[in-house]
């Protein structure tokens, strides 16, 4: 079963790549945006804390995932025909994905978003069954790379799952947001504001107040992103459900794989 089990994490891979094919690499290639000496000092310190918070195995997990859930959406970008686009790690706050143009239609900006998180479904269930499949290797002692694939696996599930919280600026809210835009467009700045304001509620909650800061930062963005919406080509009813679909399962696929790391913060 477990060989049947690799197989099938192996063809996901495979779709993966079919569906951002002609986004791995874009017209200027990989880039590093931004880059000097305090961004990578301050970067080590951001490693340096994700290490001391987390320990080695899962500080290293979530700069991985980080990584990879930023170059989702600049693959995803190059498949809409972005070719500038790059990602930039922002010590302290993840990363983020940009590009000098901004997508012309809903279908296109959802795909987008959707993608940050979603290329991480398919190497999460490749660690998930790698971290199973090496220890039945006799003969050698795997549970080092089997706890470590594992870890991979609850943190990528764990910090996508997170990000498609229906909570602004998270892709979650995002994706939300061109959601009720399509079916209940009257509802579009009501729907706004509570999600920005759960989130402040949040982070007063929890007393994280560097994640408030943050927030609070990003609430300009809000009207912003309205005036955005009005502009892009619209959402077709049928398009809009099965977008609305994929959100749902995707967020549901991360919180089935990391329910042992997400029941922890609950």
């Amino acid at each position: 079963m477990i060989w049947l089990a690799l197989l099938a994490a192996l063809a996901l891979c495979w779709a993966s790549a079919r569906i951002l094919q002609g986004g791995w690499q874009g017209g200027r290639g990989f880039q590093v945006a931004g880059f000097d000496k305090n961004s990578a000092v301050l970067g080590a310190l951001a490693v340096g804390a994700a290490v001391f918070f987390w320990g080695p195995l899962y500080g290293l997990a979530l700069i991985i995932a980080v990584v990879v859930h930023e170059f989702g959406h600049v693959a995803a970008f190059r498949v809409c025909g972005h070719t500038d686009a790059r990602f930039r790690l922002i010590p302290l706050f993840g990363g983020v994905a940009m590009s000098n143009q901004v997508p012309a239609s809903a279908d296109k900006a959802f795909f987008i978003t959707l993608m940050g998180p979603a290329i991480n479904i398919a190497p999460m269930v490749l660690c998930l069954v790698v971290s199973d499949a090496v220890e039945l290797i006799e003969g050698y002692d795997m549970y080092p790379l089997a706890n470590y694939l594992f870890i991979q696996a609850l943190v990528m599930a764990s910090l996508n799952f997170f990000n498609l919280l229906p909570l602004w600026p998270l892709d979650g809210g995002k994706l939300t947001q061109r959601l009720t835009y399509t079916f209940a467009p009257d509802l579009t700045r009501s729907v706004s504001l509570a999600m920005i304001g759960l989130a402040v509620l949040l982070c007063l909650a929890t007393k994280q107040l560097f994640l408030l800061f943050f927030v609070l930062s990003s609430a300009r963005n809000l009207l912003q992103s309205e005036q955005l919406l009005r502009k892009q080509r619209p959402f077709e009813r049928k398009t809009a459900t099965l977008a609305l679909g994929a959100y749902l399962a995707t967020t549901a696929t991360f919180f089935l794989a990391g329910r042992p790391l997400i029941s922890g913060f609950f």
